[in-house]
C-alpha cells in the first residue's frame, strides 16, 4: 500500500477514534471530531434509555410499576426511606431462605420482595455498567481536549494576558466539572450499596421527578435519571469547552491589539518623561554652574570685602568726628556773632567760617565716599542672598529631578514587562493557529527546539553578563553625579592610563551633556565592560567600596539575591507542572445540600 500524501490527509473525515493513530488536522477539523461524537453519544444515550424504560415506555410507567411492590416491602420492614441497599437486606436474606425451603413460612409478599430485589439490581447494573461505553468515550474526549485545546499559561500570569489566564482556570473548571458529572454516576450506585444516599444528594432533575412523581422516600427509581443527566451536563461542558476555546484566539488578538496600542501610548509618555526628565538635569546643572560661579566671585572678593569693611569704618567714624567739629564751629560762630565787632573779632569770625567751609566740603565728599562703600557691601549682600536662593532652587529641582527619574524608570519597567507580553501573546497566538503545534502535541514533543550543549555553555555565560547587567543598572540609578569618580575608581585589563581615563569622562560628558546623570551613568559602566575584558560583578562592587558608596554594593547585593530566588521559584514550578493549560465561560456547580452531595447535581450554565 502506498504511503498516504499530505493531500489525502487533509481531504479525509477524522473521528475520534482516529484520533489515537494520528494528530488532528486542524483544530477546526478536531472540533468537528468531537462534535460527531457528542452527538453519537446523544444517540446511544437514547437507545440506553429505551433499553432501561422499553421503547414505548415512560419514567412515569417505570415509577409506576415498581412503586406498589417498594411501598408494601418498605412497610414489612418499617424502612421510611429507602436510602440504602442494607435498609432490606434482612428481608432480603430471608427471602433465599424461604426459596431454598418450600415448608418455610413468612409474613411477607415474595413477589413483592423479588420485584424490589429486580429494580435495585437493575438501576444499580445500569449506573455501574450500562452506561459504561458512553462514559469511556467522554474520557476519552476529555483526555483529547486536555491535550489540544490549550492556553499555553498557568493561572498565575501577569496581569496583561488576564483573558489567557482566565481561560486557564475556566478550562481546569470544565475539566473537573465533567469529570465530576461522570464519577458521580457509578458512586451514586456505590453509595446506595454501603453508606446510603439522599434525595438531597441528587440533582435538580431527579429532585423534581422525585416531587412531581410523589416518590421523594425512594430516590433509587430516580438514580438513572440524574445517571442520564449527568451525561447530558457532561456533554454540554465540552461544548462549551469547545466554544471557548474556538473564540479564545479571537480575544488573544483583540487583545494584543489593545496590549499594542497601550505600548504606544506608554512610549509617547516615556518620550515626555525623558524630555522632562533631561530638562531637569540641564536645569540642575546650570543651577550648580551658578552657584559654582557665584562662590568663586564671592571668595574672590573676600579679600576686597574685608578691605571696604575696613574703609567703610574709618569713614564713619571720620564723618562722626566731623560732624562734632562743624557743630563745634557752628555753635562758636554764634557766639562770636554776639561779641563786641572788633577787628580781631572779625577776624576769628571770618576764620571760623572759612574753617566751617572747609569741614562741610570734606564732610560732603567722605559722605560721598561713604555711600559707596556702603552700595558695593550691598551688591556683595545681593550676591549672596542670590547665592542662597540658588542653593535652595537646587534642592528643590533636585528633588524634582529625583522624583522625575524614579517616575521614568517605573514607566520603563512597565513598558519592558508591557512588551515581554506581547512577546508572549504572539506566541500563544502562533501556537493556537500554527498546524505543526498539533503535530508536535500528538508526539509529545516540545513546543520549542531543546537547548544544546553549545546553548546552554552560551546561556550560562549569559547569565554571567546577566548578572553584571543588571549590577550596572543598580549603580546607574543611584550613582548620581560620582560617575566620574567611580570610573576612576573602576580596574582596567590591560592597563588604560589616568589621561585615557580623563578623556573618557570629558567625551562621555561631553557627547551626553543633556541627558540625565543615568544615562552618563549607564554609559560610563558600558564603556568601562567594553575596555575592561575582566569585568565582573566584584570589581564594580570593590570600587564602590573605594569610593565610599558601599551602600550602593548592597543594594547590588540585594538586587542578585532577590533575583535568584525568583530563578529557583521558576525552576520548582516548572518541576512541578510541565504541562500548559486554557479558560472559559463558568460552569455551574449546584450547591449541595449535604455533606455527601459533593459530587452530585453537576449542572453547566445553558
Amino acid at each position: 500500500m502506498p504511503p498516504q500524501t499530505s493531500l489525502q490527509f487533509f481531504r479525509k473525515r477524522q473521528t475520534v477514534d482516529i484520533l489515537l493513530l494520528e494528530r488532528p488536522q486542524s483544530l477546526s477539523a478536531f472540533y468537528h471530531a468531537v462534535e460527531t461524537a457528542l452527538k453519537d453519544i446523544e444517540i446511544q444515550l437514547i437507545e440506553v434509555q429505551a433499553s432501561f424504560y422499553g421503547r414505548t415506555r415512560t419514567i412515569e410507567d417505570e415509577i409506576q410499576q415498581w412503586m406498589p411492590a417498594l411501598e408494601h416491602t418498605m412497610q414489612f420492614a418499617k424502612v421510611a426511606d429507602l436510602i440504602c441497599k442494607d435498609n432490606l437486606q434482612n428481608l432480603f436474606d430471608l427471602y433465599e431462605r424461604s426459596m431454598g425451603d418450600p415448608t418455610m413460612e413468612v409474613k411477607f409478599d415474595k413477589a413483592s420482595v423479588q420485584a424490589v430485589m429486580q429494580v435495585i439490581d437493575k438501576v444499580v447494573t445500569y449506573l455501574k455498567t450500562g452506561l459504561s461505553s458512553i462514559k469511556e468515550t467522554l474520557n476519552t474526549i476529555i483526555c483529547f481536549m486536555k491535550k489540544y485545546c490549550l492556553s499555553f499559561v498557568g493561572t498565575d500570569g501577569d496581569s496583561f494576558l488576564e483573558t489567557a489566564t482566565n481561560y486557564e482556570k475556566q478550562r481546569r473548571d470544565y475539566s473537573n466539572a465533567i469529570q465530576i458529572n461522570l464519577d458521580d454516576i457509578t458512586q451514586m450506585a456505590e453509595r446506595f450499596d454501603k453508606q446510603g444516599i439522599h434525595l438531597q444528594e441528587l440533582g435538580s432533575i431527579p429532585r423534581a421527578l422525585a416531587e412531581k412523581y410523589e416518590c421523594k422516600h425512594v430516590p433509587l427509581l430516580v438514580m438513572f435519571p440524574g445517571a442520564c443527566e449527568n451525561i447530558r451536563n457532561a456533554c454540554i461542558g465540552v461544548r462549551k469547552w469547545i466554544q471557548a476555546d474556538h473564540g479564545y484566539q479571537t480575544f488573544l488578538l483583540y487583545d494584543l491589539q489593545d496590549l499594542e496600542k497601550r505600548r504606544d501610548d506608554f512610549s509617547k509618555i516615556l518620550r515626555d518623561l525623558q524630555l522632562t526628565a533631561s530638562h531637569l538635569d540641564h536645569r540642575v546643572k546650570v543651577c550648580k554652574r551658578d552657584i559654582n560661579d557665584s562662590e568663586a566671585e564671592l571668595k574672590r572678593l573676600l579679600s576686597k570685602e574685608k578691605m571696604v569693611k575696613r574703609q567703610s569704618e574709618s569713614l564713619g567714624h571720620e564723618l562722626k568726628d566731623l560732624e562734632l567739629e562743624i557743630g563745634y564751629r557752628e555753635i562758636r560762630r554764634e557766639q562770636m556773632k554776639n561779641n563786641e565787632p572788633t577787628r580781631g573779632n572779625k577776624e576769628k569770625l571770618d576764620q571760623n567760617l572759612t574753617e566751617l567751609e572747609d569741614y562741610k566740603a570734606k564732610r560732603l565728599v567722605i559722605d560721598r565716599k561713604y555711600e559707596d562703600m556702603k552700595r558695593k557691601l550691598h551688591f556683595l549682600q545681593l550676591k549672596r542672598e542670590k547665592k542662597n536662593q540658588k542653593e535652595d532652587e537646587l534642592v528643590g529641582l533636585r528633588k524634582e529631578h529625583k522624583t522625575a527619574r524614579k517616575e521614568l524608570r517605573k514607566t520603563e519597567l512597565e513598558k519592558e514587562r508591557l512588551q515581554m507580553n506581547i512577546v508572549k501573546m504572539r506566541e500563544i497566538i502562533r501556537f493556537k493557529t500554527s498546524p505543526e503545534v498539533l503535530k508536535k502535541l500528538f508526539y509529545n514533543m516540545p513546543l520549542t527546539s531543546k537547548n544544546t550543549a553549545l546553548t546552554k555553555r552560551r546561556k550560562g555565560a549569559g547569565n554571567v553578563v546577566d548578572k553584571l547587567e543588571r549590577a550596572s543598572r543598580v549603580v546607574s540609578i543611584h550613582i548620581d553625579g560620582e560617575w566620574p569618580k567611580l570610573y576612576r575608581a573602576l580596574p582596567f585589563y590591560p592597563p588604560r592610563g589616568d589621561e585615557n581615563v580623563r578623556m573618557d569622562i570629558d567625551e562621555i560628558g561631553r557627547v551626553f551633556m543633556r541627558d540625565i546623570q543615568e544615562t552618563q551613568a549607564k554609559q560610563a559602566l558600558a564603556r568601562w565592560r567594553r575596555m575592561h575584558n575582566r569585568a565582573s560583578v566584584d570589581d564594580l562592587k570593590a570600587a564602590l567600596t573605594q569610593i565610599k558608596r558601599k551602600d550602593i554594593a548592597d543594594e547590588i547585593e540585594t538586587e542578585l539575591a532577590k533575583r535568584a530566588i525568583k530563578v529557583k521559584q521558576d525552576n520548582l514550578q516548572k518541576a512541578e507542572s510541565p504541562t500548559r493549560t486554557v479558560r472559559f465561560p463558568r460552569v455551574l456547580v449546584q450547591p449541595s445540600q449535604t455533606p455527601r452531595s459533593r459530587n452530585s447535581g453537576m449542572l453547566f450554565a445553558r
